[in-house]
């Protein structure tokens, strides 16, 4: 069957994966006069049997968030009700306390007037920045009951107790999972339903106590899957307007994050805005969750679509992919662009591309440096032009020469939905319902640049018993990425 399983972790991850969803549930067909769609629902979506005995399809995922975090969103929805879980509670409470029960119960979150348009079959009412307030808001999907897990230590956007920091976000998975085994709880019964599974991917951020708890996860996931592929988007939240203490914390959680997560994943994709101006006809809001992780969404969804796809001839599995990008079985790192209406159909045109890896420089440091590619994958979604450039098509990579670069290249005519949830962040879409796209994974050695220079910015951030460890991991990793005719160039920076 080809399956793959989801994991959500935080709140702006979860923004990017409702995005994802949403363009899911836009390639469901309903009616014979529709074109049959081209992706497999089989590879996201799970049968099922709802509270009323007719068949359900709904997401392979687990959802985390902290309390106050899901919104309007209910366990309870139209196609289950959690009848168990109210007869069991009723029982409890008879059980502890023979007087009448008093019951406090905090108002429940109103749903959006979008929500409301679905769910009565009207036409939706329009999203903006003011009245989209959780991720819940613009979602087009029901969930399973078991996907959505709210977590009560910590409340989002707490002033008192914020959850920020990489070390809080492992502390709290070490405790609940103390307590729950969160595994074998949350995330194995999806497992066991698969037959086939060919993969997991993980949305989380790595600049919060997100990137801890993510990282203690993935530790959990190998131990159990050894074997299985993971794939893991790594969100940022912009810098903007960000106080200089505040951005430190978040540097440091980003290398943390990074040390832990690269020995874990098969493929870490860091997703972070440039803090200069973007690439036109990119135009959106950086202090909305909603604009910013939809281009997170739109570089995630059409970068794995080849693992989704029916036919044989267009289909790549997850490790297909994975092992074109880490040639040489350490290159788990791996840097992300993206190119919305691009002007050049099948050509790689650089100034197209809004570069997703912000790691430590600014970008200046890198123009007119020539990097050596080792790994690349080429997505393009839209058109299709019979010019591929002499690179290395879907059949699969040849190698013809040892240290020759692996490119693939993807091609589909299935363009990105331009759905009603989705953020008018593009200036070429106008009364557009989909968009031609391409995306670009690579393994280059710009990367090993990225990582030293974020190194040498948070050697001074990091606790003194653990700075060593943390800094020597991050020159390790960098090293899978330097070039093989100049590792002892004057780049090293040993004396950190």
């Amino acid at each position: 069957m080809r399956e793959i399983l989801t994991l959500q972790l935080g709140n702006l991850s979860n923004y990017a994966a409702t995005h994802f969803w949403n363009a899911q549930e836009s390639y469901f067909t309903y009616h014979d006069s529709e074109e049959e769609s081209v992706v497999d629902h089989d590879v996201h979506w799970r049968p099922g049997i709802g509270a009323d005995g007719n068949e359900t399809f709904l997401p392979r995922t687990v959802i985390y968030d902290l309390k106050g975090g899901f919104g309007s969103l209910r366990k309870i929805n139209p196609l289950y009700y959690d009848y168990d879980a109210t007869s069991n509670s009723v029982a409890a409470a008879g059980s502890l306390w023979s007087g009448e029960p008093a019951v406090h119960k905090q108002q429940p979150v109103k749903p959006s007037a979008y929500q409301q348009s679905l769910d009565a079959g009207t036409e939706p009412a329009p999203l903006t920045t003011s009245n989209v307030r959780y991720w819940s808001d613009y979602s087009r999907t029901y969930f399973h009951p078991k996907s959505s897990v709210q977590l009560y230590d910590f409340e989002l956007h707490s002033s008192i107790r914020p959850f920020e920091s990489f070390s809080m976000g492992t502390e709290l998975f070490s405790s609940l999972d103390k307590q729950h085994d969160i595994v074998d709880r949350d995330w194995r019964p999806f497992v066991e339903e698969c037959d086939l599974m060919q993969g997991m991917q993980v949305f989380t951020s790595l600049d919060d106590a997100w990137g801890g708890f993510c990282s203690s996860y993935l530790e959990q996931l190998r131990d159990e899957y050894p074997k299985s592929c993971i794939w893991v988007w790594g969100a940022q939240s912009p810098m903007t307007d960000v106080p200089g203490e505040k951005r430190q914390l978040r540097m440091a959680n980003v290398a943390q994050s990074l040390h832990q997560a690269c020995s874990q994943a098969s493929v870490l994709v860091p997703l972070a805005l440039p803090e200069t101006s973007l690439v036109p006809p990119i135009r959106l809001n950086r202090s909305s969750y909603w604009h910013t992780s939809a281009l997170f969404a739109a570089m995630a969804e059409s970068a794995l679509i080849p693992s989704r796809l029916k036919r044989s001839v267009d289909h790549a599995s997850m490790a297909d992919l994975a092992e074109s990008l880490n040639t040489s079985g350490n290159q788990t790192l791996v840097s992300a662009g993206i190119s919305p209406f691009p002007e050049t159909a099948g050509v790689e045109n650089e100034k197209e591309i809004t570069s997703l890896l912000q790691l430590g420089r600014t970008g200046a440091e890198m123009k007119n440096r020539r990097n050596r590619i080792f790994g690349q994958i080429i997505g393009c979604r839209g058109p299709v032009h019979d010019d591929t450039n002499g690179e290395d098509t879907s059949d699969g990579p040849q190698r013809k020469v040892i240290g020759n670069p692996v490119i693939r290249k993807y091609l589909t005519t299935l363009e990105f939905p331009l759905l009603d949830s989705y953020p008018h962040i593009f200036t070429s879409a106008a009364s557009k319902t989909s968009m031609p796209v391409h995306t670009f994974l690579r393994t280059d050695t710009s990367i090993s640049m990225s990582l030293r220079a974020l190194r040498a910015q948070i050697s001074r951030l990091i606790d003194l018993d653990e700075r060593e460890g943390l800094s020597n991991g991050i020159a390790e990793i960098a090293d899978a990425y330097q070039d093989d005719w100049s590792s002892g160039s004057d780049d090293d920076d040993d004396d950190l």
